[in-house]
């Protein structure tokens, strides 16, 4: 949770981007509103600093030089002086002189570090802007919020920010900020956030993904079969759009009274990179072959194992099996290890939003958080769990998580393949050569796991995905992770606008739609019942498509998640462009949710008494021929009760169709007679179930 400074004071805004050579960070056009300036009783973060000159001289210095943006006189130091929260990673003289004599000898080795000399008097202004903003967020945190992963908000330079505790010599944890600095003064609570007094300068590679992890020897092996392939230049992407600025869009009409909603702030890609260590390969225990991989013929010779010989020798041809290998450890969004989770986690776990949502009230341990992402190797996914309900797993995110452990694989070989720790990057440092490793690249983020990952199209879809998948409807759009607006802790708005052809899966088809993202918020049975408090929000005369996620190929149900609301409309599905039914009316009524949807209490209505189980799963069978079923049990709304309690939530079966792989297409379209085009279109989640495991009379799906 974040330390709250609300004094009924004026956030200072910070906004536009500005790029240097080698690095990015965040700026503002605008002139900084002196009235913010004020005197508190206690101390200021920037008053701190400048307080004690023994310990942080220079890194005020550094604070004095740096910039807030093109058009502004204003310094950082001034910025820490003003109202606002932030969080502060403060290094020590000692610890600058070390960082400018260090990057001032790369610099003579004829590395482009943008420092040219070890005294600060001679760090140029650009430097000390993105040194500045490296060791500066925007929301004020105490290291007892944040547990091993990163922070929820990134830095001013839109940089992730991760935090680990290893144990000293005699036993006791310390922080460790970004792999590298110890938090030598923990959580100094000024009256505009939080100081981390720390002994090395916060310096995150500038390296795109495929270069950072070259630069590990203990990662080789990997590092040259994704060089043999070309996905290291695939890697390298990190700007999509060089034109892309949000100020140059018309305000939008926006939500309510909320007036016109901010435009993201960039169009960033990034990835999520799997690696199987140097060690991990050559330990044959870990496949079936007994083999010991240790060159590049030992890998290909285990990759043509699983995805045969075709384009034998043609690394860089995608039926090649070394290729497939590799693109499956390749995701299009970054996730960061995190147990407290904000933009871009892999699961939502220990995320409590301003607007009141707290995943662990909401989201109950007694089931297992989990979220499915497509890979590079075309028409796949990785299933990734954090199983609560699974001792020996528990406290770790797995890939392709088996609950059964293995044992009942239909291709024994999988055995070893699945159920794949990603290990957290304090456990990366403690393998030999890797005690220095850095997960953190300027697009993406590295990740070892403990297996040997592999795809297997039998194994996925008869046991691994062989349940009911549930996608959150943001996790669908890479580009909301890649861009820190999924799960984001907003300051100003409640909504984030999301300009057509933002996302890719997402096709607008009609002049008069709009589409927001709603922040994580409070839920409640009598109001917003949402699965993960989020939620896209489109408005208007709308008529747009998305493509769902890639599954196996099969015969699966689809249902769509949303909440009824006297602002919603008559909506006409699609599926790959054909009409699914008779228009559907998202509005509340109770004809709507009693008759129409058969919408039931789960209490007798004369005696009040809970209903059999014989007798819910006749409601919930008659529910479903009506086309439509209860919102799940697994989410809670308030302490104790649960989504399937409100009448709110609604769950609309599409239709059952057969998957081919490729893509697939849902559409949506207002169809409201004498429609004013203010309706709004609620989209909460997406579920696409095997029909197998739903056609079984006698093993009811589950209501979960």
């Amino acid at each position: 949770m974040n330390i709250n400074f609300a004094k009924s004071i004026k956030r200072l805004t910070i906004g536009a981007l500005l790029t240097l050579p080698c690095c990015t960070f965040v700026a503002c056009d605008d002139e900084i509103d002196q009235s913010n300036r004020f005197t508190f009783k206690g101390e200021l973060i920037a008053t701190h600093l400048e307080n004690n000159p023994d310990k942080f001289s220079k890194f005020s210095e550094i604070l004095r030089k740096a910039k807030i943006g093109k058009k502004t006189s204003g310094n950082m130091l001034r910025t820490l002086s003003t109202y606002g929260s932030y969080t502060c990673f403060a290094p020590t003289n000692e610890a600058v002189d070390a960082f400018l004599q260090e990057q001032y000898e790369r610099y003579l080795n004829e590395e482009r570090t943008g420092i040219t000399s070890p005294y600060i008097e001679d760090l140029s202004d650009s430097m000390a802007t993105v040194i500045a903003k490296n060791h500066i967020i925007e929301t004020g945190y105490k290291t007892t919020d944040i547990s091993d992963g990163s922070f929820p908000r990134s830095t001013m330079n839109r940089r992730s920010t991760t935090i680990t505790w290893p144990v000293d010599e005699s036993g006791h944890p310390y922080a460790l900020i970004n792999s590298h600095a110890r938090i030598i003064t923990q959580d100094l609570e000024m009256e505009n956030g939080v100081i981390q007094v720390i002994n090395s300068v916060l310096n995150p590679s500038n390296k795109p993904v495929p270069d950072l992890l070259a630069s590990h020897k203990a990662l080789s092996l990997f590092s040259e079969a994704l060089v043999l392939t070309g996905y290291d230049e695939y890697l390298r992407t990190h700007v999509i759009d060089e034109e892309y600025d949000s100020k140059d869009y018309e305000p939008n009409p926006g939500i309510g009274k909320e007036g016109a909603a901010p435009y993201p702030e960039e169009k960033r890609q990034r990835f999520t990179l799997f690696i199987e260590p140097n060690e991990v390969l050559a330990d044959p225990a870990n496949n079936h072959l007994g083999l010991s991989i240790t060159t590049i013929e030992d890998l290909v010779k285990f990759a043509e194992e699983w995805y045969g010989t075709n384009a034998r020798g043609d690394y860089k041809n995608p039926e090649n099996a070394l290729n497939k290998y590799i693109a499956y450890h390749i995701l299009d969004r970054q996730l960061q290890y995190s147990t407290s989770s904000g933009p871009g986690g892999f699961i939502m776990e220990s995320y409590v939003s301003k607007d009141g949502f707290n995943s662990e009230i909401n989201m109950p341990t007694y089931f297992d958080r989990y979220d499915y992402f497509e890979t590079k190797l075309k028409y796949t996914m990785i299933k990734v769990t954090k199983p609560f309900t699974n001792p020996e797993l528990q406290s770790h995110i797995v890939l392709n998580y088996a609950q059964n452990m293995g044992k009942l694989c239909k291709n024994p070989k999988m055995a070893r393949h699945m159920n794949v720790i990603v290990e957290k990057a304090s456990v990366t440092k403690e393998r030999v050569g890797l005690e220095d490793f850095d997960q953190n690249c300027i697009n993406g983020f590295l990740h070892t796991i403990d297996r040997i990952l592999v795809y297997n199209e039998v194994e996925m879809a008869g046991n691994i995905i062989n349940e009911r998948m549930r996608w959150d409807i943001s996790s669908i759009f890479p580009e909301l992770t890649n861009n820190y607006i999924r799960w984001s802790q907003q300051d100003k708005s409640f909504t984030t606008y999301i300009p057509e052809g933002y996302c890719e899966r997402f096709e607008i088809l009609s002049n008069n739609t709009h589409v927001y993202y709603l922040h994580p918020h409070r839920t409640s049975l009598g109001g917003y019942p949402n699965y993960q408090g989020d939620e896209l929000l489109v408005t208007g005369t709308y008529d747009f498509r998305y493509r769902i996620p890639y599954v196996p190929e099969g015969s699966y149900e689809i249902r769509f998640g949303f909440s009824q609301s006297d602002m919603r409309a008559v909506t006409q599905f699609y599926f790959d462009g054909k009409i699914c039914g008779i228009p559907v009316d998202m509005r509340w009524t109770d004809n709507n949710t009693f008759v129409t949807m058969g919408w039931f209490k789960e209490t007798d209505e004369v005696t009040g008494a809970p209903l059999s189980e014989e007798e819910l799963r006749a409601k919930d069978k008659t529910m479903r021929n009506h086309g439509f079923m209860k919102a799940p049990a697994s989410c809670h709304l308030e302490k104790g009760k649960s989504m399937r309690e409100s009448q709110l939530a609604i769950r609309k079966i599409v239709g059952t169709f057969y998957l081919k792989p490729g893509e697939h297409w849902l559409r949506f379209k207002n169809v409201t007679e004498n429609t004013d085009g203010k309706q709004q279109f609620n989209q909460d989640y997406l579920e696409i179930v095997p029909t197998t495991i739903i056609s079984d009379p006698s093993k009811p799906e589950d209501i979960y």
